[in-house]
């Protein structure tokens, strides 16, 4: 039986109270899975939390390890946390719940609403992996590609590790809650607006001073105050620059001129020559072709030094034109920068605007001297300083100049073999024989007698005597005269008969006669024929012992006359 104390007596309050309990289970009846609610914590355990969500059939159970150990001291009973509802009701009947879930969820709502927004987020570089750099943003890891990091190419990683940096979110996949950041785009952002700020203080024509950042084959970067400015390598000068980095180094300090500004790409453009006159307008006025001038070496080359005639004028001294005997003449050896010289105005091409200097021409030519104490034709003394295949380099001792002999200008054989004669240092006389293009050429042969000479009195026909010299597979070689002027008699010319015209019937040393039938004074080329001498001789023997016409043979003819010589030698 029952006690009356036990037994709860419900009256018309009681009915209000249940009424109001019922309504405020049916509102809250709608717990709904995939959403961030608020729970009340029921019990705190070693491993575990339980939770209470109003209108849940039952309070869930949340591992611990889901909570950073930085908020597990701070969790007390009765202390409202938000949670994830994963399911309402597992097959036990129990409600799953997830701080960490609730927690990315929101996360995620943040990074969602930045991303459409374009809002900057805050991020945390955590480490470096292949091809960029994990940012932990809003407690969710994202990535950000290292072209996106800095505006700058990134050298060293550590100085961007555990930094806390703005980041624009440029991509999301809400499926694989991937996220994808830059920096680079929040940092071109933010010089766009300083661009802007820098360009609207400057107008065309201003002249300005900046810091040369950088310098390209095409140009040079100048710094004014954060805005990066181009000065195309054609606007440096009014004359051609074949290389900037001889005129201008990283660091410098220059004044240029505003010649364009582009807004809308945030550009200014600027230029040097703009702020000076075209020379070439008014070089003819100033200065007169064939005149001196003094100048200052302003820029050294391997192929020729700069001078400055007048600011903004710069003329070229080619290496040919700066020591006279010498046409590749390294600038660097003669010139230093700032050097004061004379040059003397050799050509102006406006169409090429090039201003072409000498300073030879200001300089006295050691040719000059040489003329005067060694004219063509004088006979002088001279030392072999070179030896090469095709002739001699000789100098007299007195003079800068060589004087060049060809093998062929030894002696009158025109032989390279005339070189074996010769050595270095030995002194040799000889004859300036022709003096071109600062050029002295000589002749050893020149003061030697002429072979050819020897057929100075001589005519076709005249019989002159030769001695062999060589013996050759078609022909012989022979010497002519004193001086021995050598040629060829070819195995044609050698015999009248022609089983006679061997040139191995012949041996070196022997005595020959021969006829003259041709001389060539100009060309020094004498032909000469044994056979020609036969039939000389064979047509003075039939005058003068027979006729053609008698019937009696040539040998016969010969025969009588050889005996009758010998008759004659006897009785002698």
């Amino acid at each position: 039986m029952v006690s009356r104390q036990s037994l709860k007596i419900y009256d018309n309050k009681s009915n209000n109270e249940f009424e109001k309990l019922l309504n405020e289970n049916l509102n809250n009846a709608g717990i709904v899975e995939n959403t961030i609610v608020k729970g009340i914590i029921e019990k705190i355990e070693d491993k575990f939390i339980t939770v209470y969500c109003t209108g849940a059939k039952s309070s869930g159970i949340i591992d611990k390890s889901e909570i950073p150990a930085t908020e597990l001291e701070n969790l007390a009973v009765n202390n409202e946390i938000e949670v994830y509802v994963e399911r309402t009701e597992d097959r036990s009947g129990n409600i799953i719940l997830s701080i960490e879930k609730a927690r990315r969820a929101k996360s995620w709502k943040k990074i969602k609403d930045a991303f459409e927004n374009k809002q900057k987020v805050s991020g945390v570089v955590q480490n470096a992996v292949k091809g960029g750099f994990v940012i932990e943003v809003e407690k969710i890891f994202a990535f950000c590609p290292s072209s996106q990091l800095s505006d700058r190419p990134v050298k060293n990683a550590n100085e961007f590790l555990r930094k806390p940096l703005e980041f624009l979110i440029i991509k999301i996949d809400p499926v694989r809650m991937n996220v994808i950041v830059s920096r680079r785009a929040i940092l071109e952002e933010e010089k766009n607006v300083n661009k802007d700020q820098v360009i609207s203080k400057y107008k065309v024509n201003d002249t300005v001073e900046g810091r040369i950042k950088a310098i390209t084959s095409y140009g040079l970067f100048i710094s004014i105050e954060s805005l990066d400015c181009l000065l195309h390598s054609s606007e440096v000068s009014w004359l051609k620059i074949s290389n900037l980095n001889d005129m201008f180094n990283v660091g410098d300090t220059i004044k240029c001129q505003v010649i364009e500004i582009d807004t809308e790409a945030k550009r200014m453009s600027l230029s040097i020559r703009s702020m000076y006159p075209d020379p070439f307008k008014t070089v003819s006025e100033k200065f007169e072709i064939g005149k001196e001038y003094k100048v200052k070496i302003v820029k050294l080359t391997d192929w020729g030094a700069f001078a400055d005639l007048s600011e903004g004028i710069v003329g070229l001294i080619h290496s040919s034109e700066i020591k006279h005997m010498q046409k590749n003449v390294n600038p660097k050896s003669v010139f230093k920068i700032n050097d004061e010289i004379n040059v003397k105005l050799k050509e102006v091409n406006v169409e090429k605007r090039k201003i072409s200097l000498s300073y030879k021409d200001c300089q006295p030519n050691p040719i000059d001297e040489f003329v005067k104490k060694y004219p063509i034709g004088s006979v002088c003394e001279a030392n072999i300083v070179n030896k090469k295949d095709f002739g001699l380099f000789l100098n007299t001792g007195d003079s800068e100049i060589d004087i060049f002999v060809h093998y062929k200008q030894i002696s009158f054989s025109e032989t390279s073999k005339d070189l074996d004669e010769y050595n270095k240092n030995d002194k040799v006389k000889l004859k300036i024989i022709d003096i071109k293009d600062g050029k002295v050429n000589g002749s050893i042969r020149a003061l030697k007698k002429d072979p050819f000479t020897f057929f100075d009195n001589k005519k076709t026909g005249d019989v002159v005597s030769v001695r062999v010299v060589e013996i050759q597979p078609n022909a012989i070689k022979v010497n002519v005269g004193e001086e021995r002027f050598q040629t060829t008699i070819k195995k044609s010319d050698i015999a009248l008969e022609k089983k006679d015209c061997s040139p191995s019937r012949f041996a070196p040393g022997d005595t020959l006669d021969t006829v003259v039938v041709e001389i060539l004074p100009q060309t020094r080329k004498v032909k000469l024929s044994i056979k020609e001498y036969e039939k000389q001789q064979q047509d003075e023997a039939l005058k003068k012992y027979g006729s053609t016409t008698s019937g009696q043979s040539l040998a016969g003819v010969l025969g009588a006359a050889l005996k009758k010589k010998t008759t004659k030698k006897k009785k002698s």
